[in-house]
């Protein structure tokens, strides 16, 4: 008996629970009221078009249902014209004035500028005169046929002077080297 008791005692519960659920005490609620699964009260359902609950079950087609519909108006609408709508203007943005910040140019800046250089800065703080070169792209085959440096790689005229970083040029022996400019 002792080894059955583990498998009585969920059978006891269910059984507990099913008496709760089915146990209505006896209460009938009119065809209007839900009861309340809750606390038990009854809950009265009223539809939100005021109209009584069984009104607003659809109903099968048949005589009854067709003598309860409301009878349909065949007057012509009148057509409402819609106002226009102003348009709004956004507010103007106020102006503001900036003064024209000036840098102060060095000695070797307005040199650079009036030999049509550019003045770039290399590297953290320090700066260099760049020239384009008039014949950027043409083909050579040492380093005097170039304005700028002779591109070992691609055999073309560089397009600046001078070309920073590391580039392999070719010498105006036409020799293979590597320049390093910082």
């Amino acid at each position: 008996m002792p080894r059955l008791a583990p498998y009585l005692l969920p059978f006891a519960l269910v059984g507990l629970l099913a008496a709760c659920q089915f146990g209505s005490g006896g209460e009938t609620t009119p065809g209007d009221v839900t009861p309340n699964a809750v606390a038990g009260d009854a809950i009265e359902v009223t539809p939100l078009d005021g109209g009584t609950p069984e009104a607003t079950l659809d109903l099968p087609p048949g005589p009854q249902a067709e003598s309860e519909k409301p009878a349909q108006s065949t007057a012509p609408v009148a057509e409402v014209e819609a106002a226009p709508v102003a348009e709004i203007e956004p507010a103007p943005k106020p102006e503001l004035e900036e003064a024209p910040v000036e840098e102060q140019k060095s000695d070797k800046q307005i040199a650079c500028e009036k030999r049509k250089g550019q003045w770039e800065q290399v590297g953290g703080a320090s700066h260099t005169c760049i020239f384009n070169t008039k014949d950027a792209g043409k083909s050579c085959t040492k380093g005097t046929q170039c304005e700028g440096d002779c591109l070992a790689r691609s055999g073309t005229c560089s397009p600046i002077r001078p070309l920073l970083g590391c580039n392999e040029i070719l010498q105006d022996d036409g020799s293979r080297v590597t320049l390093c400019i910082d």
